[in-house]
C-alpha cells in the first residue's frame, strides 16, 4: 500500500479504527495475533496479509477393505461410493489430533458411506507414516467399537449401527477433561440413511477406540446434520458448543442452500443427563459478494459446505470450506482427471471470530485467499482441498491435513487422499510493510509481564519497538534512540530490548506499543 487512504479502505470491513483509539483492552499474557483489529489502534503503510501453507504431499490413502467400495478409479483404489452421485468418501470427514497422553498423531476418518462402514482409526509417530491398527472387536478392521447398536427406525424395522454407516463425523479431544476421563474423547455424527434421518448424534470414549452413545444414540438436534457435526469446549465461556449444518432451501442436491447452525449447551455442560439441551445461538449462510447463481435456480453458487471450528490463542477460526456448487453431476465415464475445474470444487479459508458466533469472511474467504490452494492440472488435489476438523500445532508449526480429490462434486468417482501442508507458527494472518517504512500502533493495555516476545520475519528488512504512554506520547527510555533497531532477524520468539530500561520496570502501567517495520512481516507478540 502506498497511502494511508488506500489502507483505510482495505480495512473498513473490520471496523473504523478511529472510533476505538482510546479504548483500553485486556491483554494479560495471551499471545496477540493480527487476524483482526482487536489489538490495533492505527496502521500506516502496513497491510494485513493472508498466510498460505506449504504442501508436503499425500500421507494416507485407502488400503483396507473397509476403505473401498467401487474399486480402482484412476491411479488407485477409491474410498467408497456416495449415496447420491457416488462420490468416493474415503476421508470425506476426518479428525487429526496430536494426543499428548500417547505422544503420537491420531486420526479418526470416515471410511466410506456403504453399509457396515463406520469411523476408522489410524495413528502415526511422525505425522507422515501412518498405520491402521486393527482395533475392531473382531480384529479384522480399523473401525472403532460401540457398546450398543445405534437405534434407528427405518420402514418400521430396527437397524443396527453396522447396517447403515456413519457420516458427518468429527472426533474431539475435550480440553476441559483430563486424560483417562470417561468422556475425554467426544464424537458428533449423523447416520447415513440416504437423507432419511440427518440429525446429530453424540458419543463419548475414554480412549478413542471404544465408544458409548449420549442419549442412547437418539438425535440431540433437529435436521440437518449432513455435513460436519462438531462438538467443542469453549474456553472463553466455559460451555460446550455444537455446530452442524442448517438447511435454508431444499433438502439436498440441486437447489440446496447450505448453511451453519451454532449451538451452546444450556444445562451446565452435563451431556450425560441433558444431551439434548442445546440452545441455538446463530444460523447463517455465506453472504458472498459474488452473487452468481446455480443455473436454473435462484440459489448462490458459493456456499459453506463444511465449517470446522478451531480455537487458537484466544481466537476461534472457522476453516470455511466453500463449495462452488453446480447442478451438473458428471456422468459416469466422463470424469476428467487432468483438467482443473472451477465449478463443483472446494477450497477452504481461515475466518476469525472473537466469540465463536460471528465470523469475518472479508479478509480471506470473499477475496478467495485459501489456506491451501488446489493444485494445477493433473494434480491429486486439483479439484478439492477440504479442511480437517482440527489444525495441529506441533514443533512450532501448524500441521494442516486436508482431503484432496482429482475430480468434482458429483463426479461419481475420484481418487480420494489425505495430504499434509504446514504453516509457520501464527502465520494465518500477518502485518507486512514493504520498502516504505510503516507503523503499527496498539490500543492501550496494562503491562502484566516482564518480557516482550515477537514472532517476526525481518530477514531482509528492519524493525524497532517503541513504548508509548496511554495517550500515545513516547516514553523517552523506550523510544527514539533508546529503541534498538533490529536487522536481518527471522525469529518466532525474539525478545527486543531497550538501551536504558527493561520492560519489567513498566509492570502495572498502561501503555501502547509502536512497531516501525520495513520489508518486515509481523505475525504476533506476547507479554510474559
Amino acid at each position: 500500500m502506498k497511502s494511508i487512504l488506500t489502507l483505510s479502505v482495505a480495512f473498513v470491513v473490520l471496523g473504523d479504527l478511529s472510533e476505538c483509539c482510546a479504548e483500553q483492552i485486556s491483554v494479560g499474557q495471551q499471545k496477540q495475533l493480527f487476524a483482526d483489529d482487536f489489538i490495533i489502534d492505527s496502521l500506516t503503510n502496513v497491510t494485513r496479509k493472508v498466510g498460505q501453507a506449504t504442501k508436503h504431499g499425500v500421507v494416507l490413502e485407502p488400503t483396507l477393505p473397509t476403505d473401498f467400495q467401487t474399486g480402482k478409479v484412476h491411479d488407485g483404489p477409491d474410498g467408497g461410493a456416495g449415496y447420491e452421485f457416488g462420490e468416493s468418501c474415503f476421508g470425506w470427514f476426518f479428525s487429526p489430533h496430536w494426543d499428548e497422553s500417547k505422544q503420537m498423531f491420531r486420526l479418526w476418518y470416515m471410511s466410506s458411506k456403504r453399509p457396515s462402514s463406520g469411523v476408522a482409526y489410524a495413528e502415526s509417530k511422525n505425522g507422515l507414516n501412518w498405520t491402521k491398527p486393527l482395533v475392531a472387536k473382531d480384529g479384522k478392521s480399523n473401525l472403532i467399537n460401540w457398546d450398543a447398536p445405534l437405534p434407528i427406525l427405518r420402514h418400521g424395522k430396527s437397524m443396527d449401527l453396522l447396517d447403515i454407516g456413519l457420516d458427518g463425523i468429527t472426533v474431539t479431544i475435550d480440553s476441559s477433561l483430563p486424560f483417562g476421563h470417561a468422556e475425554k474423547y467426544k464424537i458428533a455424527f449423523y447416520p447415513n440413511m440416504g437423507g432419511q434421518d440427518a440429525r446429530t448424534r453424540l458419543g463419548y470414549s475414554a480412549d478413542g477406540i471404544n465408544w458409548s452413545f449420549y442419549n442412547k444414540g437418539m438425535p440431540v438436534t433437529g435436521r440437518a446434520a449432513d455435513t460436519n457435526n462438531q462438538i467443542h469446549w469453549n474456553p472463553l465461556t466455559k460451555k460446550y458448543l455444537l455446530h452442524c449444518r442448517q438447511d435454508f432451501a431444499a433438502g439436498g442436491g440441486v437447489g440446496e442452500l447450505r448453511g451453519v447452525r451454532i449451538m451452546e449447551h444450556a444445562k451446565g455442560n452435563d451431556l450425560m443427563n441433558h444431551p439434548t439441551a442445546w440452545k441455538t445461538l446463530r444460523t447463517f449462510v455465506l453472504d458472498d459478494p459474488d452473487k452468481s447463481q446455480i443455473s436454473g435456480t435462484n440459489i448462490p453458487v458459493y456456499q459453506i459446505h463444511t465449517f470446522p471450528m478451531w480455537y487458537y490463542e484466544g481466537i476461534w477460526f472457522a476453516l470455511t470450506d466453500v463449495l462452488a456448487a453446480t447442478n451438473r453431476p458428471v456422468p459416469e465415464g466422463q470424469q476428467d482427471f487432468f483438467k482443473r475445474h472451477e465449478r463443483g470444487v472446494w477450497e477452504f479459508y481461515m475466518s476469525p471470530s472473537r466469540d465463536a458466533i460471528h465470523y469475518d469472511f472479508s479478509v480471506a474467504t470473499y477475496p478467495r485467499k485459501p489456506l491451501i490452494p488446489r493444485g494445477p492440472d493433473g494434480s491429486f488435489d486439483k479439484d478439492c482441498a477440504r479442511p480437517p476438523s482440527n489444525i495441529i500445532t506441533h514443533n512450532d508449526e501448524h500441521w494442516v491435513f486436508y482431503l484432496a480429490t482429482n475430480e468434482r462434486w458429483g463426479a461419481r468417482k475420484w481418487d480420494a487422499r489425505l495430504a499434509l501442508a504446514k504453516l509457520r507458527l501464527d502465520g494465518f494472518f500477518y502485518l507486512q510493510a514493504d520498502g516504505q517504512a510503516g507503523t503499527v500502533e496498539t490500543k492501550p493495555f496494562e503491562i502484566e509481564g516482564d518480557t516482550l516476545e515477537l514472532n517476526i520475519d525481518a530477514h531482509r528488512g528492519s524493525f524497532k519497538v517503541e513504548i508509548l504512554d496511554e495517550t500515545g506520547q513516547a516514553l523517552p527510555a523506550f523510544s527514539g534512540a533508546n529503541a534498538k533497531l533490529y536487522r536481518g532477524h527471522d525469529r518466532l520468539r525474539l525478545q527486543p530490548g531497550w538501551k536504558q530500561s527493561s520492560l519489567g520496570s513498566l509492570k502495572g502501567q498502561t501503555v501502547r506499543l509502536r512497531f516501525t517495520l520495513q520489508n518486515t512481516k509481523l505475525y504476533a507478540f506476547k507479554i510474559r
